[in-house]
């Protein structure tokens, strides 16, 4: 009966998923993919407005499985929603609050294909409930090169009348998402810039972030902010109430897809493969998948019109991996944390040994395979403060904006960094393979080669616009390592 007794994937699949040909996903701002969201604008309407409160396959049960909002909590959400107990109340149990790696205890390496999972029986119930039988979920590409699309939300969102439409979208003093600004308007560097495609292993490896974190910390989290604010996409408990929210997980699942398809390959260790999460289909059915079913999307039933092209690895996943025995920390923030402001925040990166090789030696001495890492750990922060922070490497006072961008090294966001329980308040936990991690080689070797780099260098961070007044967001340690 549906809701009760578990399938397994791989059995459900047999029976319920086979397709051929394999369904295509469009970009959202194709012919194609237009089509698309007049059948996903259906869908939704027919999930938020036409099924009971408690079906699986209801809007909110959908949102909550990312997680339940932030104004309440999950125990108090299944005693309003279900009464009585009941089998739903029992799936949901199992299914809301497990989004991968936002909370404390989680793996970060869970986090594509987690969501590749969430979107899969997502998209099946859009094209049950829309009646469209060709229907395959378009993807936000914000990162086009186009300049008239980048960065620019379908105009299909934008309608105020449309069940795509959300209100809580950043609005001015911020870029008016609603309005069809770039969401990276005015930004310093490219928060929408697809640099982790350059990865070459999927997990960390010292302080490589490897595939994996580096899509969820950087246009992943970017994109969340951007789009904003707390109580949307810009705040975990809200994100999946925001119909956006899954073009934006699509477009990372085509991320990923590009990586695999650019050569590079997923983790193959047992513990990894054999992960499970509980999901709902269209009709219901309780399925579990592991990770090991879902690494290659191409068994799936689905592909992509477009993938983007991966540049070519300057190390093999090898040569990363054994690096990390070579790692060496250089210099370190003493603090025991930094608190971020309203305003710039410089602090200094000290030798965190008495006697040890002076900073501007060492990155003389740096050969073609070593690298240096400004590693920020243990992010937390009350709310999301809605903006990003951007850094900057032994940027000198008053330098003037137009000369600073030799000194910028990336940015830092907050999206998954406020951490919940359970029961929806704030934990101080963080998710402990989780890291946000900065190469700044060359921007450490062309000071040093002008005699510019600082025995003691510094570490600006710099708000793109007005915090959160409530966000108190704070870096746990700072580090400064050479692998």
């Amino acid at each position: 009966m549906a809701g009760t007794a578990a399938i397994p994937f791989w059995l459900w699949f047999e029976q319920y998923a086979k397709a051929s040909p394999p369904f295509v996903r469009h970009e959202a701002n194709t012919p194609q993919g237009k089509l698309m969201l007049q059948s996903y604008a259906k869908g939704v309407d027919q999930m938020m407005n036409h099924i009971a409160a408690g079906e699986p396959t209801n809007w909110v049960f959908q949102w909550y499985t990312h997680f339940v909002k932030g104004s309440t909590t999950k125990s108090a959400e299944l005693a309003r929603i279900y009464p009585t107990p009941s089998p739903n109340q029992t799936l949901a149990t199992a299914m809301w609050d497990t989004c991968q790696a936002h909370s404390p205890g989680q793996n970060e390496d869970f986090f594509l294909p987690w969501h590749r999972m969430f979107v899969f029986h997502f998209e099946r119930m859009i094209r049950k409930f829309s009646g469209d039988e060709s229907f395959a979920l378009p993807y936000w590409n914000y990162s086009t090169p186009n300049p008239s699309l980048h960065g620019v939300i379908p105009a299909e969102f934008r309608v105020s009348r449309s069940v795509l439409f959300v209100d809580k979208r950043n609005q001015p003093p911020q870029p008016n998402v609603n309005a069809g600004q770039p969401i990276d308007k005015g930004q310093p560097g490219n928060p929408l810039g697809l640099g982790c495609l350059g990865q070459c292993t999927y997990e960390s490896q010292g302080a490589v972030p490897g595939f994996c974190m580096d899509t969820d910390n950087t246009v992943h989290g970017s994109v969340h902010v951007l789009v904003g604010n707390t109580q949307n996409m810009g705040q975990i408990p809200w994100a999946a109430d925001d119909p956006v929210f899954w073009m934006h997980h699509c477009n990372i699942d085509r991320l990923w897809a590009s990586w695999n398809r650019g050569g590079r390959t997923n983790p193959t260790a047992p513990a990894f493969l054999s992960q499970t999460f509980t999901f709902a289909d269209e009709n219901n059915y309780k399925v579990v998948m592991r990770i090991g079913d879902v690494l290659d999307f191409a068994k799936l039933g689905y592909t992509y019109d477009a993938f983007e092209k991966v540049p070519p690895c300057k190390k093999t996943a090898e040569a990363v991996r054994a690096s990390v025995a070579n790692l060496v920390q250089r210099a370190t923030v003493p603090a025991t944390q930094v608190t971020l402001d309203r305003v710039p925040v410089s602090v200094t990166l000290e030798s965190p040994e008495t006697g040890a090789v002076p900073l501007t030696q060492s990155v003389a001495a740096l050969t073609p395979e070593r690298s240096l890492f400004v590693v920020a750990r243990d992010l937390r922060a009350d709310v999301s403060p809605g903006v990003l922070y951007h850094v900057y490497f032994d940027l000198p006072p008053g330098t003037p904006p137009a000369q600073a961008a030799s000194y910028y090294v990336g940015a830092l966001n907050f999206f998954g960094a406020v951490h919940h329980t359970e029961e929806g308040a704030a934990s101080s936990g963080t998710v402990p393979s989780k890291f946000f991690s900065f190469d700044v080689t060359e921007v450490a070797k062309t000071l040093q080669a002008a005699g510019k780099l600082s025995a003691k260098p510094s570490l600006t961070i710099v708000p793109s616009g007005e915090p959160e007044s409530e966000a108190k967001p704070v870096l746990g340690s700072i580090t400064l390592v050479e692998q």
